[in-house]
């Protein structure tokens, strides 16, 4: 496993900026290619200056060669990598590949806005912490796992084409507003959904094992939610019943993410055995019998 500590890029940056001369962004240059072999584009300094006055405190600089040294590593064959002390940083994980890559990635902390952005694996990327907006945006293909909470649009645009399937994407201290916003494939599965969740989804399944929430799936044409009973529809949606066919969607769901949950009996759920045990959560058993489905209303469908 290749680990990269974050916190040793920025004590580089800092290092060469208490120097003190007009050098600095090119004597960095040089020291990143030394240690990890990626040569950082000239636009860059001018980027971060303008941005944030220097180079040394520019998220944008720390972004750049965070995805850099992960492209480098994956290029050489690294399939497991640890990432430490990413401290919110935003934009990391965008690698931007068109094929799928094989890599797990563990980060260790918080990561910030569009963590994993138009991401393109085979593997499991788990952050250790909390994850900020648009969490795997224009996700092609991957699995998340995020042991913290996770704020707007989760799994937002999630990618469903003729190559791919969207990203799967388990948080387990629920999400706030949005969650699955315009998804158009993919799969969710969290603790909580804030507000707005659903809204213009076109595919892919939401399943809320946390509380009702409010105004799900507003603007809906496709795609499932599955929620407590209590949820509230926004316009565009309507509530109906489980029926056999809805457990089996959910059982292939749940089966994504059946060791993380540590689910017991997952193969025998079904409409007259709707109970499940999840150990590893406070709350152990769910019955899905307390369970509807919001779909697009087909009336409003044009």
């Amino acid at each position: 496993m290749f680990t990269l500590d974050i916190d040793d890029i920025r004590s580089l940056a800092q290092e060469i900026s208490q120097k003190g001369t007009d050098r600095e962004f090119e004597l960095l240059k040089t020291k990143l290619n030394e240690k990890y072999g990626i040569i950082l584009p000239n636009g860059l300094k001018t980027a971060a200056i303008e941005k944030f006055g220097d180079i040394a405190s520019s998220p944008i600089l720390y972004e750049n060669i965070t995805n850099s040294i992960l492209r480098k590593k994956v290029e050489e064959g690294e399939t497991d990598i640890l990432i430490r002390n990413p401290k919110a940083l935003y934009r990391i994980g965008v690698l931007g590949y068109l094929d799928p890559v094989e890599l797990n990635l563990t980060v260790e902390g918080n990561v910030g806005n569009f963590f994993g952005a138009f991401c393109n694996f085979n593997g499991t990327w788990t952050v250790k912490g909390h994850a900020e907006n648009g969490l795997a945006d224009k996700g092609y293909c991957g699995k998340f796992v995020i042991d913290g909470l996770a704020t707007e649009l989760v799994g937002q645009n999630n990618q469903s084409t003729s190559y791919s399937h969207g990203v799967d994407i388990l948080v387990r201290k629920g999400c706030m507003e949005r969650a699955m916003a315009q998804a158009r494939g993919g799969n969710l599965v969290t603790f909580g959904a804030g507000f707005n969740s659903g809204i213009y989804m076109s595919d892919g399944i939401l399943i809320n094992l946390g509380p009702p929430g409010e105004q799900f799936g507003s603007g809906m044409v496709g795609g499932i939610i599955y929620t407590r009973q209590g949820t509230t529809t926004g316009k565009g949606a309507v509530i109906k019943k489980l029926d056999d066919n809805d457990y089996e969607k959910i059982k292939n769901v749940l089966k994504i993410f059946e060791q993380e949950l540590m689910i017991e009996n997952l193969n025998d759920l079904s409409h007259s055995n709707s109970k499940l045990n999840m150990t590893n959560i406070k709350h152990e058993e769910i019955n899905f019998k307390e369970f509807e489905k919001i779909i697009a209303d087909s009336n409003n469908m044009h």
